[in-house]
């Protein structure tokens, strides 16, 4: 595991945040890491995975309000919407140019935080100085009719009309397809290491474990269906350029779709298929993503 990332806190609109960076020069290009989920925190597996990009970035990993080290109880009465979301990110952004003396940074979202960095450079395209989507989210209502087509074929109605939906046990279902259809068995033990990771990271007790359990439950129980309507399909430019990088077994977000929408975008823009990866290509095949930030953004 890096040991160059450390943590660090900040306020964002009323709320603590922890985020890990590692030491960089400060004119080096600023990367920031929109995590999954709603809810699903995961500063251990990017100072594991992505290690290699602190060679070249000063790569930073927002645990997102409510979320991982980030937890606290969502009060009855506190904002927490898409909008909100997207809010907090551009403060958080606002104040590392500020720090840094930049002008833009590169995004990258993974999953429901590609939901948030496409708003980002919808909202604010001159902070973005280029985005790349993992696993991105298109037209949330397409994907979920795409995955319960393709369940009722390949596991059964029942199995279909529970992907069909978002939530922790239609995941669930997905990435053990996901992971069976790369490697079969070897691949879910391959998996395991994932959860380890968590477990031996210095950052995490079982106490926080549990608050990462409860953001995520807190996070989903909030977002979850504001989520299923979100689409960008109609969007056919940016202000920013925007790269999409998908695992050919994605099977939460199909990349079909995001192929399909990168080649209506009259802005720049690439799409980007990892064959040997599913949801997380970040963590499927980190060397390979590495190489290919660093090709798209120095």
């Amino acid at each position: 595991m890096s040991t160059h990332s450390r943590l660090y806190a900040v306020h964002i609109n009323g709320a603590r945040m922890i985020f890990s960076m590692n030491p960089a020069s400060p004119g080096a290009p600023i990367v920031l890491y929109l995590h999954g989920g709603p809810g699903d925190a995961c500063i251990p597996l990017t100072m594991r995975y992505n290690a290699a990009l602190e060679r070249d970035f000063r790569f930073i990993n927002l645990d997102q309000r409510g979320s991982g080290l980030s937890y606290h109880p969502f009060a009855p009465g506190e904002v927490v919407t898409i909008d909100s979301m997207v809010e907090d990110v551009h403060q958080f952004v606002l104040k590392l140019l500020r720090a840094y003396g930049q002008d833009s940074l590169i995004l990258i979202g993974h999953s429901w935080g590609s939901v948030l960095g496409l708003e980002m450079v919808k909202r604010y395209p001159s902070l973005v100085r280029c985005y790349i989507g993992l696993g991105q989210v298109v037209s949330m209502r397409a994907a979920l009719q795409l995955r319960r087509h393709w369940a009722q074929k390949n596991l059964g109605p029942r199995l279909a009309s529970i992907v069909s939906r978002e939530s922790g046990t239609a995941d669930m279902v997905l990435l053990i397809n996901e992971l069976l259809s790369r490697g079969g068995v070897a691949m879910l033990f391959r998996s395991w290491k994932r959860i380890m990771t968590y477990l031996r990271s210095p950052y995490y007790n079982w106490s926080r474990l549990l608050n990462h359990a409860k953001g995520v439950a807190q996070s989903r129980a909030r977002l979850n269906a504001e989520l299923e309507q979100v689409d960008f399909s109609g969007q056919t430019s940016f202000g920013a350029p925007v790269y999409f990088i998908s695992g050919r077994y994605d099977r939460h977000l199909p990349g079909i779709l995001v192929e399909r929408f990168a080649d209506r975008l009259k802005s720049p823009h690439r799409f980007i298929r990892f064959d040997c990866s599913g949801h997380c290509p970040q963590w499927d095949e980190p060397e390979r993503f590495a190489a290919t930030v660093k090709s798209l953004c120095l």
